[in-house]
C-alpha cells in the first residue's frame, strides 16, 4: 500500500461520500436488478397470455368444427328423415289411390249389377207404366215382396225385377 493514503487516513467526509456513493451504486445495481427481474417477469407473463390465448383459440376452433360437424350430421339426418317420410306419404297415397280405384270399381261393377235388376228383361214389358211379364201366350204383372204391381218407365223398373 501506498503511504498515507490507507483507510485510515481518508477524511471522514471522504470516507462518509465513499460510503453513500457505493450505497448509490448498490441502489442503482438494486434498481437494475429489480427492473431486469420485473422485465422477466412480464415477459413471461405475455408469453403464458399468448400461450393461453392460443391454446383459447384452437380449443375454439375444435368447438366450431366440432359444432359444424354436429349440426351438418343434424341436417343430413333432417334431409333422411324427411326423404324417408316423403317415400312413406308417397306409398301411402299411391296404396289410398289403389283402394280408392279398387272401391270405385266395385261400387261401378255393384251399381251396374243393380241396374240390371231394374232393367226389363227379354220377356218383360212396360205396358201403362207397370212391368207385364209374358209366358208363351200369357202376360201377368210383376209384382214385389208385397204382391204389388212394380211400376215402370221405359225399359227400367222402379224396383228391383231379380
Amino acid at each position: 500500500m501506498i503511504q498515507g493514503w490507507g483507510v485510515n487516513t481518508l477524511p471522514l467526509s471522504w470516507k462518509i461520500g465513499a460510503a453513500v456513493a457505493g450505497l448509490v451504486v448498490v441502489g442503482f445495481a438494486w434498481n437494475a436488478l429489480s427492473r431486469y427481474q420485473a422485465q422477466r417477469q412480464a415477459d413471461e407473463i405475455m408469453q403464458d397470455l399468448a400461450r393461453t390465448a392460443a391454446q383459447n383459440a384452437q380449443q375454439a376452433q375444435e368447438q366450431a368444427r366440432q359444432f359444424h360437424a354436429q349440426v351438418a350430421a343434424s341436417l343430413s339426418q333432417q334431409q333422411e328423415d324427411r326423404y324417408n317420410t316423403n317415400q312413406q306419404v308417397s306409398e301411402q297415397a299411391r296404396q289410398y289411390r289403389a283402394e280408392q280405384a279398387m272401391r270405385l270399381s266395385r261400387q261401378q261393377q255393384e251399381a251396374a249389377l243393380q241396374q240390371k235388376r231394374f232393367v226389363l228383361g227379354p220377356d218383360q214389358k212396360c205396358v201403362s207404366g207397370v212391368v207385364i211379364t209374358a209366358h208363351g201366350s200369357s202376360y201377368s204383372q210383376a209384382t214385389d215382396s208385397d204382391g204389388q204391381p212394380i211400376p215402370c218407365t221405359g225399359q227400367t223398373a222402379t224396383e228391383p225385377l231379380r
